[in-house]
């Protein structure tokens, strides 16, 4: 469902002015700390009013219309990648598992972690590259991917049988092999890209949020407890964020660094930057970051409250100017 009928179906429901449902919407992101997408913020708003717009889409779900901050996602797609299984060590000395699967119909794709126990079903050849899932009861949010869902413990998983999905060579070049275009940021649009520009602000706004230590999903805090929505109420870890103004000549445009990316661009671990004092935190931030010639990959996204483009960065490395003198050479051969 599009932004504008979201609205539309709010003020109708609630009896509110645009401008209110508005209001109430940038209410939303702040609560969960601008980690929300608009239009997942509004579904939110939905739901407060009676509103299951959800499940009025349900059926015909596709998944480019999946936006974060949903609940009781469902849909179809075809597996198209399946990360390496990763192990990590807890904090009590346990060892979890996390597997990431790629899924995705011809409209847009998405990320879906498996934790601990679901990685089996990718360990025992449950679930393959090539096989098509239907995803029930998911959760979805923003990633450095795009939209991921998570399944936790009251979503599903499993394999079907299903004619309408495109098979797996499609998929595969469009989302996995595609190679991703330099551009100047004047001509950006929604999707993957590759820009390179200079630091010229960095944004003095909130450098960490909380993450489930478990899943690593964003929290919410609700009177001074942090509840996770698969896990229940937890203990907090700590997650980067660093948003900047990147400028190349032709435009400029707002580019965010999540968790490893915040840390690798600025070479410094989030526990070492929470232990400095807070003002030292932003002027050691903004000392490594202004200025930097960066060669960044990444996806491109519109905020359509603020009517802008945001650039979530995927990628990041010091510009080469060795390398980008001999790629332009090439151009200007051919």
């Amino acid at each position: 469902m599009e932004f504008e009928e979201i609205l539309k179906e709010i003020e109708k429901a609630s009896g509110l002015s645009r401008e209110e449902v508005v209001k109430r919407i940038e209410e939303k992101r702040k609560e969960f700390s601008d980690l929300l997408t608009e239009e997942g913020a509004a579904y939110l708003v939905a739901n407060d009013f009676g509103l299951d717009l959800i499940e009025k889409k349900r059926r015909q779900l596709e998944i480019r219309n999946i936006v974060a901050g949903m609940k009781n996602v469902s849909f179809v797609g075809r597996v198209f990648n399946i990360t390496p299984i990763v192990s990590f060590e807890r904090i009590d000395g346990s060892v979890g598992k996390v597997v990431n699967v790629f899924i995705g119909d011809d409209t847009g794709f998405v990320r879906v972690p498996l934790w601990n126990d679901q990685v089996k079903l990718i360990e025992e050849g449950g679930i393959k590259i090539g096989d098509t899932v239907q995803v029930t009861n998911g959760i979805s949010k923003e990633g450095i991917y795009g939209i991921e869902v998570s399944i936790g413990k009251y979503g599903l998983i499993s394999k079907i049988e299903c004619d309408d999905i495109p098979d797996l060579e499609y998929l595969q070049k469009k989302y996995l092999f595609q190679p991703i275009k330099r551009m100047p940021i004047k001509d950006l649009s929604e999707g993957r890209a590759e820009i390179v520009g200079t630091v010229v602000h960095v944004f003095k706004n909130k450098l960490f949020f909380e993450i489930c230590p478990e899943c690593e999903n964003t929290l919410v805090k609700k009177e001074q407890k942090f509840i996770c929505s698969q896990h229940g109420e937890v203990l907090p870890s700590k997650a980067l964020v660093i948003t900047a103004i990147i400028d190349d000549g032709t435009a400029n445009i707002r580019a965010v660094f999540f968790r490893e990316q915040a840390e690798k661009v600025i070479q410094i671990s989030a526990k070492e930057l929470e232990e400095m004092e807070e003002e030292k935190r932003f002027e050691l931030v903004k000392e490594k970051l202004l200025g930097r010639e960066l060669q960044l990959t990444g996806r491109v996204k519109k905020n359509l409250l603020f009517d802008r483009v945001e650039f979530i960065v995927n990628e990041s490395k010091d510009l080469n100017v060795l390398e980008e003198s001999k790629r332009l050479a090439e151009e200007l051969e051919k």
